[in-house]
């Protein structure tokens, strides 16, 4: 099964597939492509991870969206239901707000409760302000763990969602990933095309704490790869640098 490529708009110059296709050879060699993915599959679709409305953008520390107050062209609401809580009307990109909803259903026919939208897309301005919120509240260190600056939130692309099951607790808590909501999450998310984006033991790549209400939906082509393959971050799984300081952060340290 390859990686579906769904190119929006815009194309690429031959320099940089050559250059891509190149480096993505190299890995395949050094054994960094997943084994079940052909180099085809997995070049193609890897061209589009800098393009910030693509459905496989990878957006961390080290990697701004462009433009960096980005807002995606299309966003809709998940409706409410027996399965899912969204009296916030918060709102997704189309396709991950449908998967959402599909997943929610699954969850709860299930047995395992109701989910809860705790926060969805979220504007540049927006991350601004939260970002200085986390900062007052945890200092700047415990918030650049905690919350992504503007301009490098999954959350700005319409393709991050945080989730919780009320009546279990733990909401946007490490514990949500003991409980049996969110071990459900953990273990069915990618059939529905979402990754748990920020696992445990993973703050050295991805540069955020253990975060497991937080899906990034990649689509379900993408997030079974990843899953069959046992990876635990997007950087891994496109043979990206870790990404746990901001560069801003690096010059300071060396300064210091």
């Amino acid at each position: 099964m390859g990686v579906g490529l769904v190119v929006q708009s815009g194309s690429f110059a031959s320099p940089k597939l050559e250059m891509v296709n190149e480096q993505i050879t190299i890995n395949a060699a050094e054994g960094l492509v997943p084994p079940t993915l052909g180099l085809t599959d997995y070049i193609y679709p890897r061209l589009t991870i800098d393009s910030a409305n693509q459905p496989l953008v990878v957006v961390n520390k080290l990697r701004a969206l462009d433009p960096i107050d980005f807002a995606p062209p299309s966003l809709t609401a998940m409706p409410s239901s027996e399965s899912l809580d969204n009296s916030r009307e918060l709102v997704l990109a189309p396709s991950a707000a449908h998967a959402l909803v599909l997943m929610a259903e699954q969850m709860h026919a299930e047995g395992y409760g109701q989910l809860f939208v705790n926060s969805a897309y979220r504007t540049y301005d927006y991350q601004v302000e939260l970002f200085e919120s986390k900062t007052r509240q945890y200092g700047l260190a415990g918030a650049l763990v905690r919350s992504a600056k503007a301009g490098h939130s999954e959350h700005q692309t319409g393709l991050a969602v945080d989730v919780s099951v009320p009546a279990q607790g733990c909401a946007i808590m490490t514990c949500f990933g003991e409980t049996v909501g969110g071990k459900w999450v953990a273990a069915n998310s990618w059939r529905f095309g979402f990754i748990v984006r920020y696992e445990e033991e993973t703050t050295a790549i991805t540069g955020y704490s253990y975060e497991p209400w937080h899906l990034r939906f990649v689509g379900e082509e993408l997030a079974t790869e990843y899953s069959k393959n046992g990876i635990h971050t997007l950087e891994e799984f496109w043979s990206l640098p870790a990404a746990e300081f901001y560069p801003e952060e690096v010059v300071e340290s060396k300064i210091d």
